[in-house]
């Protein structure tokens, strides 16, 4: 004995085609009209009439829910192309997707760029950096020595458990109209990212020492900053005599604070420092670069006050201050709990 099994759909479309059938020989009897036959089986005269077509086209057999095949893909990759693809990257991994594509018609596989970019984004290889990445989980060599020390020291954060512990200084070069090229001294905390700014004329050591002694010091508490850590920049370092202390790590020490330097080419060892001269010429320079400068006091109060919004009324979102239960960098580096009363700097 042979038993037949239908799932749920399938009594569904028998049931649908038995009421389309029961509705249609009705209305051959001639006995009601077509709207009270379709007021009688909720049905919209519209869709009476698309049954009617199909009756009168194929019979009884037309009321039937037509089975719909499966929607064509023409975009799909086969398993060949996607493999051929995944070799390509492997190859080429800074390579994207057009030139993946020219690639495999080089092999006589054709693929659109669309799909191949559809196919890397479902894979997470749509950027450089995850081709390269993903490569290098291979065994590919794909990384410089320098982006591989980068690479692992993101994996390594600066260690400062109080404000002052610890001070990133570095310099920037800006040019400006009306007043050319001139140099910005820099320096951030590493603990609650409370940063200082002064422009100079000049990049010179006179210049660092100026900004740490008039700038710095004269405008947080006395004994506050136990540490600088700068590059081996010529105004902060002497690279030729390195067993002479520099002009600059003689003031610092002479004001009672400690001098490191970064390792040569490690510019992300001063990272805060950095992220601070990012923000600074990201929110403030952009939006005066297109207009003159009398003098550099002029550039330099409009400075001032960017650096005063910056640490009492620009919210920080850096993890340090979150944990520390801070909302801007004043409140961490000056220990305040509450809001902070806009401290008056003079420089």
């Amino acid at each position: 004995m042979v038993v037949y099994t239908c799932s749920r759909g399938d009594l569904l479309m028998d049931f649908a085609f038995k009421i389309r059938s029961m509705m249609f020989r009705e209305w051959m009897c001639g006995n009601k009209s077509v709207k009270d036959i379709c007021k009688k089986y909720g049905l919209s005269r519209k869709c009476f009439y698309k049954f009617k077509k199909r009756f009168d086209k194929d019979g009884f057999e037309g009321l039937r829910d037509k089975i719909r095949r499966s929607p064509s893909m023409p975009h799909t990759l086969s398993l060949e192309k996607r493999l051929a693809i995944m070799d390509c990257v492997y190859d080429k991994p800074v390579r994207g997707p057009r030139y993946i594509v020219m690639s495999l018609r080089q092999k006589g596989i054709y693929a659109s760029e669309g799909a191949v970019w559809n196919f890397l984004f479902g894979e997470e290889l749509n950027t450089r950096r995850k081709r390269r990445l993903w490569a290098s989980s291979q065994g590919k060599d794909v990384f410089t020595k320098k982006e591989k020390q980068y690479m692992r020291s993101k994996h390594h954060h600066v260690e400062s458990s109080s404000p002052g512990k610890l001070v990133g200084l570095d310099t920037i070069t800006v040019s400006v109209k009306g007043l050319g090229k001139i140099w910005q001294y820099t320096a951030c905390d590493t603990y609650s990212s409370y940063g200082w700014a002064k422009l100079y004329l000049q990049k010179t050591a006179d210049n660092a020492v100026d900004f740490f002694s008039n700038h710095m010091l004269r405008n947080c508490p006395e004994g506050k900053i136990k540490r600088v850590l700068t590059d081996q920049g010529v105004e902060f370092y002497s690279a030729r005599h390195k067993d002479v202390d520099s002009y600059f790590t003689v003031a610092v020490k002479w004001c009672g604070v400690e001098h490191t330097v970064t390792k040569k080419a490690h510019p992300w060892t001063n990272g805060y420092t950095e992220r601070l001269n990012q923000t600074i010429w990201q929110e403030f320079y952009l939006s005066r670069l297109v207009r003159p400068f009398n003098s550099i006091q002029e550039l330099q109060k409009e400075l001032d006050e960017f650096m005063t919004e910056y640490n009492f009324k620009r919210v920080h979102t850096g993890y340090k201050l979150k944990a520390g239960g801070f909302k801007f960098p004043a409140h961490a580096f000056f220990d305040i709990r509450e809001r902070a009363k806009t401290i008056e700097i003079k420089y």
